[in-house]
């Protein structure tokens, strides 16, 4: 596995990148663009070279995007969706010039159509995105807490979509705090060996491309999203031991989204990581 952190946007590029590897990350986590709008800005791809090349320079890798929050394509309003779509066709461009192998979408909200029909649009729009994306850029879809109408907190409602797709187009990345909001405990030995042999089971370990480790401040199965450190939570640190030493393969991107990043709370974070890996 190669730990790492969701980087910043504030404090610039190259001192963000510095700053992570000399608290041991081997691989992070970025937005491409403002996480809460619709245009990606401005960048030239000379630009976005140099800092693909800062990046190989420490040697971190592989570098995962994670899309804008506002891509939701299950909403059921046409204007919306014609806007995701556009956001994320340009999320994937962009990764493909990052050299970056993988693209973190959560999958929508039905917004009160129901779960059927929201996947029915989220199936299609990726087989429309898939004729024109990059090959280079997996799209990997991240389980979801479950509040509102949200897709996709079910590892079942994750299957019906990935199955649709080869697994060298699209993956799966498995939230940890997500997880055990909706109802996947995590506390215990047991409870790992548990949640990882359902998601080999109806999913399949070939498609889990991407971990995001967080502790969550909510009870199991609370379907809240409230993201915690690690060890101070109620997942805790004997989950987290469990889950790390689950036989993943070396260059699994294990990325930190724990709460305060950019401060010195990254490195306690990745110590206590490291410190759980036999």
């Amino acid at each position: 596995m190669r730990l790492g952190v969701h980087m910043p946007q504030k404090g610039g590029f190259e001192a963000n990148v510095k700053r992570v590897a000399a608290i041991g990350c081997r691989s992070i986590q970025i937005f491409s663009g403002n996480p809460t709008g619709w245009r990606m800005g401005k960048m030239t791809q000379e630009e976005i070279s140099a800092r693909a090349d800062l990046l190989e320079q420490y040697s971190i890798y592989p570098l995962v995007v994670h899309s804008a929050y506002l891509i939701n394509l299950a909403t059921n309003k046409e204007e919306f969706l014609l806007k995701s779509k556009k956001l994320l066709d340009e999320t994937m461009e962009r990764a493909a010039l990052y050299r970056s192998p993988f693209v973190i979408l959560h999958t929508g909200n039905h917004g009160g159509e129901g779960v059927e029909k929201g996947t029915a649009q989220i199936i299609a729009s990726i087989e429309e995105g898939l004729a024109k994306w990059p090959p280079s850029v997996k799209l990997v879809l991240e389980n979801t807490a479950g509040s509102g109408t949200a897709i996709g907190s079910k590892i079942e409602e994750q299957a019906a979509i990935l199955q649709v797709f080869p697994a060298e187009r699209v993956g799966f990345c498995f939230d940890t705090a997500h997880g055990f909001a909706a109802g996947y405990d995590l506390s215990s030995p047991a409870a790992v060996e548990e949640t990882v042999q359902l998601i080999d089971k109806i999913i399949g370990r070939d498609r889990l491309c991407v971990f995001h480790v967080n502790d969550t401040k909510v009870k199991l199965g609370s379907r809240v999203d409230r993201h915690a450190h690690i060890g101070e939570g109620n997942i805790g640190l004997e989950g987290f031991r469990a889950l790390l030493n689950q036989g993943w393969p070396e260059d699994m991107p294990v990325i930190l989204e724990t709460p305060e990043n950019g401060t010195a709370w990254d490195e306690t974070n990745m110590e206590k990581l490291a410190s759980l890996i036999d």
